[in-house]
């Protein structure tokens, strides 16, 4: 009879060990897998493309990224927005801003990754000017309704995030400003007022006093 409660007791405090060895392995391989994957909750991904200005546009935003969570200091490729004028309207300078809910001590952690063009990228110029008054990206070159403007490639994340908002959902906004190209509109727009004297230096070829005549006018 004693015999038989040793091994009762025998195999219950093994079980009890081997119970206890299988929650150690699954709390290690928890905690392994949300501090290393659990970042940015992207769960409900909310986005919006505002358009300011009466010219009419086509604003084409892929914003949608390709994994559950975000991650540190990682570029997501393949999510361009691209702006061009609607048909028949006029020739268009614009302005983007990008805006998103997730901040670390009031700063940006997403950031487009901004196009540059074959003919800039050869001259180490920038086809984007950003202005840290209005926190706009300024195109430098105008659109129509065959010239497009590619604004950005990506979403650049940088490593400041961190776990505290994971279940948070992302909401980015894009707001396309647009002012005609003529006339040097945007020397006279309010919403134009902080536009960057670099751009509008790298501009001056694109400026017209004057709209062109259309043929058959």
């Amino acid at each position: 009879m004693e015999d038989s409660v040793y091994d009762y007791n025998h195999l219950g405090a093994k079980f009890n060990k081997v119970i206890s060895l299988l929650i150690i392995i699954i709390l290690c391989f928890l905690i392994f897998y949300f501090v290393t994957s659990a970042w940015f909750g992207e769960s409900e991904t909310a986005k919006k493309v505002l358009i300011i200005g009466e010219v009419k546009l086509e604003v084409d935003a892929d914003l949608t990224f390709d994994e559950e969570y975000l991650q540190p200091d990682k570029i997501y490729d393949n999510m361009p927005t691209t702006i061009k004028c609607k048909n028949n309207t006029d020739e268009a300078y614009i302005k983007v801003k990008l805006e998103t809910n997730y901040k670390v001590k009031d700063h940006n952690v997403v950031f487009p990754v901004l196009y540059v063009s074959p003919e800039d990228e050869a001259e180490s110029k920038q086809t984007w000017i950003y202005s840290e008054q209005d926190e706009c990206y300024y195109y430098v070159g105008y659109i129509s309704d065959t010239k497009i403007a590619t604004f950005n490639t990506g979403i650049y994340v940088t490593n400041d995030i961190n776990n505290i908002d994971k279940n948070q959902p992302i909401e980015i906004t894009i707001t396309v400003y647009a002012i005609q190209r003529y006339y040097k509109a945007y020397s006279f727009a309010s919403e134009w007022t902080f536009a960057p004297d670099a751009w509008k230096e790298a501009i001056k070829p694109y400026d017209y006093e004057d709209p062109p005549i259309k043929s058959g006018n």
